[in-house]
C-alpha cells in the first residue's frame, strides 16, 4: 500500500514539475523577442478570431510559434480584450509587446489637413476621395459650418465621425465668438457675423490684417454702404465647386446674383466658405478703425483707408506693382 501511495505522489509531483516546466517555458516564450528586424503594421479585424489573428502573426514574421501565442491568450484571458485597429508592431517585439500594444488599442494615427477657406464642396471631397478614412460617402453643402485644423483619425473613424467633429468644432467656435461679441457689432445673429468672416477669410491670409479687413467691412455696414467684395463675385461664379483661375473683370462685377455684394445690400445669405476661427473673431472683435477700404499692398498684406481718394492711390500703386512683377 505505501509502495501505491509512493508511485501516486511520485506521479504528482512530476506533473506538478512538468506545469512547472511548462508554464515557465511559456513565460520565457511571452517575454522573449520576436523574430521581427523591421516595424509591421499589424491590422486586426472587427471580431476577428484568436486563431486568424495568430496565423497573420506568423505570416509577417512577428512570432515564431503560433500554439504558443494561442495559448498566452487564452491562459491571460486575452481573448475578449483585444480591440481592432492598425497598429505599428516595432521590430523584435516579443509577444508581451505585441498584446500590451493591440490591448491598450492605441490605432496608428493618421492627419488630414482642412485649410483655412476652403468650401464646404472642397472638404467633403478631401474627405470621401482619402481611401485611409472608412466608412459611407457623406454629402453635405451648407457652407461655414465646418471648422478648418489638422485632424487626428485612426482605422476605426468613419467619414461621418470625421465630419461631426469637424461641425461641433465650428458650433463652439462660433457660439463663444457670439457670446464675447463686441456690442456694438451691427449684426443680428451669429449666421451673420460667420457670414462676414467667411469674406474676411477669403480677404485676408495674414493674421494681422483680418481684423482691420473686418473693420472695414463692419463700418461700411453701419454706413448702409454696400460691402463690394471680389471673393463675393468669385464665389457668385462658382458657387464653390472650383478656382476661377483668372482675375475677375467688370462684366464679372455686374453679375446677378444674392451673393455678389457690388449688386446687394448687406450681407449674401450664406457663407462662401469655412472660414478659421481667427477669422470669426476678427469679426466678433475687430479693431477700432474708421477704415472704408483696404486693397492689397502687393506683399501679402493690405493698405487701408478712411477715404476713396487716398484708397484710390493705393490702388495705382498696386496696379504699378503687379505691372513690375
Amino acid at each position: 500500500m505505501a509502495t501505491f501511495f509512493s508511485n501516486v505522489l511520485c506521479i504528482f509531483l512530476a506533473c506538478l514539475i512538468s506545469v512547472y516546466i511548462a508554464i515557465t517555458s511559456l513565460e520565457l516564450y511571452y517575454e522573449k523577442s520576436g523574430p521581427s528586424d523591421q516595424e509591421q503594421i499589424l491590422i486586426i479585424k472587427k471580431g476577428q478570431s484568436v486563431v486568424n489573428i495568430a496565423n497573420h502573426l506568423r505570416e509577417l514574421n512577428l512570432i515564431k510559434n503560433r500554439m504558443v501565442f494561442i495559448l498566452v491568450v487564452r491562459l491571460k484571458g486575452f481573448n475578449n480584450k483585444i480591440k481592432f485597429g492598425e497598429y505599428m508592431i516595432p521590430k523584435t517585439a516579443s509577444i508581451k509587446d505585441i498584446l500590451d500594444t493591440v490591448i491598450t488599442g492605441v490605432s496608428i494615427q493618421n492627419k488630414i489637413t482642412i485649410p483655412e477657406g476652403l468650401s464646404t464642396i472642397s472638404v467633403i471631397h478631401r474627405i470621401n476621395n482619402d481611401p485611409r478614412i472608412k466608412g459611407d460617402l457623406i454629402s453635405f453643402s451648407e457652407e461655414g459650418m465646418l471648422a478648418p485644423n489638422t485632424y487626428n483619425f485612426d482605422i476605426t473613424t468613419k467619414k461621418k465621425d470625421l465630419f461631426l467633429k469637424m461641425r461641433r468644432n465650428q458650433e463652439r467656435i462660433l457660439e463663444a465668438a457670439w457670446d464675447n461679441r463686441d456690442p456694438d457689432l451691427p449684426l443680428k445673429n451669429a449666421l451673420e457675423l460667420l457670414i462676414l468672416a467667411s469674406i474676411v477669410e477669403k480677404e485676408a491670409s495674414k493674421k494681422e490684417d483680418k481684423k482691420k479687413v473686418a473693420s472695414v467691412f463692419l463700418n461700411r455696414l453701419k454706413k448702409k454702404m454696400r460691402l463690394q467684395s471680389d471673393p463675393t463675385v468669385v464665389y457668385s461664379l462658382t458657387n464653390g465647386r472650383e478656382s476661377l483661375n483668372r482675375e475677375l473683370n467688370r462684366d464679372d462685377l455686374k453679375t446677378k446674383s444674392p451673393f455678389n455684394t457690388y449688386k446687394i445690400d448687406g450681407l449674401p445669405p450664406s457663407p462662401i466658405c469655412n472660414p478659421s476661427k481667427s477669422s470669426i473673431h476678427a469679426v466678433s472683435n475687430p479693431l477700432k478703425t474708421d477704415f472704408l477700404f483696404f486693397v492689397a499692398n502687393g506683399e501679402g498684406g493690405h493698405n487701408f483707408s478712411n477715404n476713396l481718394k487716398q484708397h484710390n492711390r493705393f490702388v495705382k500703386e498696386y496696379r504699378r506693382l503687379k505691372i513690375e512683377n
